[in-house]
């Protein structure tokens, strides 16, 4: 019953309390596997730590390696079409005895 005597749990309001409960032993937790200090701010040490990674699947570096050279194609496209764009002359009214169209 998350530390409620007599099954308070079951009473309105309590919800609130017992969520800010399991919060609270979620943050003691983290401290005392030393991700936290006492305050709250993330603990940084020299060591390096690595577990609890995981490996990444095949599906992941295709999909990221899609992305990346779908990014330069875009990029190398949005390039060209901004050089042609600019690379004609600029339209002067005076050329064209000052009608636009």
């Amino acid at each position: 019953t998350h530390g409620f005597d007599n099954g308070y749990a079951d009473y309105n309001g309590y919800e609130n309390q017992l969520h800010q409960e399991e919060i609270v032993c979620d943050f003691i937790g983290s401290i005392q596997k030393g991700t936290y200090d006492e305050v709250g701010e993330i603990k940084v040490s020299g060591k390096s730590s690595l577990g609890g990674g995981a490996a990444t699947t095949g599906g992941q570096k295709f999909a990221l390696t899609f992305f990346v050279f779908g990014t330069i194609g875009l990029a190398a496209y949005a390039a060209t079409l901004h050089s042609k764009l600019t690379a004609g002359g600029k339209a002067d009214l005076a050329s064209t005895g000052g009608n636009m169209a």
